[in-house]
């Protein structure tokens, strides 16, 4: 035979379950707490994604301008010292780059290349061209390389030699 307090101990776990009180589930407030909870991990996660997508378009931004760059500079490197000199007297000063058309085709125009050549001693050259553009963000960035040209230098060398 049961004792009281287990037999009162049944009738209340019998009427727990029949008013749908069983105390094996989730109350809401336990509920309304994990959607909660849930909701600011899958905030934090799209967050983390969000940035991390911008990072990778200012990282393809970044190369596409180091291409540029060495594009127009290994153009420059080919010219002997005379075409060079040529190309400084046309130019006059700033003079800007015109990129290929399947390059605007691709990137729309965002980005402007310039290039200056000038004197540093009689037989050197500076040329300098740089690189400018406005990010995902709308930030504006420039990006340059510098280099020196000499007169009977690496390109005449290479091409008196052989």
């Amino acid at each position: 035979m049961l004792s009281r307090t287990a037999a009162l101990s049944t009738q209340r776990l019998k009427r727990a379950r029949r008013f749908g009180r069983a105390k094996s589930g989730f109350t809401l407030v336990e509920m309304m707490v994990a959607i909660f909870v849930l909701g600011i991990v899958l905030a934090a996660a799209f967050s983390t994604v969000a940035q991390a997508l911008q990072t990778v378009e200012t990282s393809r931004d970044y190369a596409r301008v180091a291409q540029i760059l060495q594009s127009e500079m290994e153009d420059l490197r080919t010219m002997s010292w005379s075409q060079l000199e040529a190309q400084q007297a046309a130019d006059g000063g700033v003079v800007s780059i015109d990129l290929t058309e399947e390059f605007n085709e691709a990137f729309g125009a965002r980005y402007r290349a310039f290039r200056y050549i000038q004197d540093r001693y009689s037989d050197q050259k500076q040329a300098t061209i740089w690189v400018y553009w406005w990010d995902a963000r709308g930030n504006f960035r420039i990006k340059q390389t510098v280099s020196w040209f000499t007169e009977n230098g690496l390109h005449d060398y290479y091409y008196r030699s052989f």
